[in-house]
Formats: structure tokens, sequence, C-alpha cells
């Protein structure tokens, strides 16, 4: 890849708290911004399109802290469900980036993290966790590859926690996972079955549905996102309503009003990799 080419689709800049991010610009006009804090994507605007992702004014941006909002990146544990601090350690890492090109109309952009010695201290597994961006038109795909780089075998759960802005909660729903079974976090990690054909965002909901369809579609008044995946059998659906929003120091108070989280993810039965072993998951946005 020539520099010339480079530098046509991937400029680096100074980020909120002075964090280094890549504006991702494709020959078509769509664009992304990544920063290197946890690979995350802060900002996707489809070609011709507007802001599509969802960002906390009340995100920090620090090293060692979670951005809040865009789409995060959850290895080598997702939320609560090992020893592992909350989402697990990805997020907060600073991440590498490898290189960008333009192809056709689109461009796309990697990022890689290694396992390294403030990995180890926390998780004793060697790994190379690689993050792809691809943009162009109103298609957004990112891709999470996971390569057991060691000479034992690790499980993992993952997932792509991605906020998506909206502009009315209360005419928002997600369609797509009627008759599919979930277990229920704001009902105390109940079990349940999805009844209804569209899950509504009247009060709290924290739900992971297991052995979801691999297209789901997130639906307002005015517009629809497609939202498609491949590697992750299992999606989350999230918004805190009020009262829990009012709790979270890196939301502010409304925030819940502004966003909802469909989060494609493995949880339900870890990734099992042997040494050598790779796995492969991608979450594709269609606006």
């Amino acid at each position: 890849m020539n520099p010339s080419t480079l530098d046509a689709v991937s400029i680096l800049v100074p980020g909120a708290g002075d964090l280094p991010k890549r504006t991702l610009v494709a020959p078509d006009g769509a664009r992304a911004e990544i920063y290197l804090h946890g690979a995350h994507v802060t900002s996707w605007v489809p070609a011709g399109g507007s802001e599509r992702l969802f960002m906390s004014r009340a995100s920090q941006f620090k090293p060692g802290t979670p951005i809040c909002g865009g789409i995060p990146v959850v290895f080598p544990q997702f939320g609560t469900t090992g020893p592992l601090a909350q989402h697990g350690f990805a997020r907060m890492m600073p991440w590498e980036f490898v290189g960008a090109e333009a192809m056709g109309a689109g461009a796309s952009a990697v990022f890689r993290l290694c396992d390294n010695e403030a990995s180890r201290s926390l998780w004793a597994n060697a790994f190379l966790a690689e993050l792809t961006v691809a943009i162009g038109g109103n298609q957004l795909t990112a891709t999470l590859a996971i390569t057991n780089t060691g000479a034992e075998s690790f499980t993992f759960t993952s997932a792509f926690h991605t906020y998506f802005a909206v502009t009315d909660l209360a005419a928002t729903a997600v369609e797509g996972l009627a008759g599919v079974q979930y277990c229920d976090a704001a009902a105390g990690w109940t079990d349940g079955q999805q009844i209804a054909p569209r899950v509504d965002f009247t009060g709290e909901v924290n739900r992971i549905y297991f052995d979801t369809p691999a297209e789901l579609r997130l639906v307002e008044p005015s517009r629809t996102m497609l939202i498609r995946s491949a590697g992750f059998p299992d999606t989350v659906v999230w918004n805190p309503a009020a009262a829990r929003c009012a709790t979270m120091p890196d939301l502010e108070p409304d925030d819940y009003q502004r966003f909802v989280c469909v989060e494609a993810a493995v949880i339900g039965t870890p990734i099992h990799l042997a040494p050598g072993a790779r796995w492969q998951g991608a979450q594709t946005l269609a606006a």
C-alpha cells in the first residue's frame, strides 16, 4: 500500500482528551471516526446521510476508561459473566493502526491488539485481536477476528456494543426477534420468550436474546436500520430508561431518550479456541 493511498482514506488527528483517532473517508463521501483507544468507532455518517451513532456528551476520553457510545469492542468477557471488569479490557486498551485502503467507492481500516503485560495481568492468554471497519454507501461493517497465538486453549465471550442514535424513543422498536428466547437482566436475570413482534422501549430493556436471526431491524417513524450479523449468534437489546440512566456517570440524565443498543454478541455458548485457531464475527449496518 503506497502512502498516498493510505493518506487519501485515513487521517490521524487528535481526538477528545488528546486521544488519537483515525478519520476514515470513503471515495463516495461515507465517513467514520475510530479512536485507537479501544479501536472504538465513535462516528459513522453514510454517504449523503447524517450521523447514525450515539455518543454520550458525558463520556470521558482518557486512558483506562471506556468511551461511552459508538461501537465499543467487548472482549474477552461480556458484561460481568466472568472474573474480569465489565465487558473485558479490549475497549480500554490502545490498539495499533495497521492500515487503510479504498475499495471502489468504499474504504476500510484495520486495527490490532496483541496480548501484552497489562492484558496478561488480567487474563493470562496469548491472543491477536483484529478489527476491520469498512464503510461505503449506506453501510458500515465491523469485523472482529480473534486468534489464539499461545500454547493453551481459551474461551471468551464478545460483542459489538453498538449505540444507535434515535430521534423518538417512544416510537422506536426492534423487529425480528419474535419467538426468540431471552434472559432479562432488568427483571432479575429471568428467562423469557419474545412474544410480541416488536421490542418497544416503554421502560428499561436489558435482554440477551439467544440464537437470533441474522437480520434485525431498528425501526423509527421515518427510517429503518438493517442490522445483520455473522458469527455472532446472540443479540443484546438495551436501553436504561430514565431511572437507571440517572445513576450512570458516563450518561446524562436524559440520554436514554437518544439511543438504543442492538449488540451482535456471542454469550450463551462461549467461543473455545485451540492453539492457533481463529474466530471471526461481523456486524453490518445498513441505513
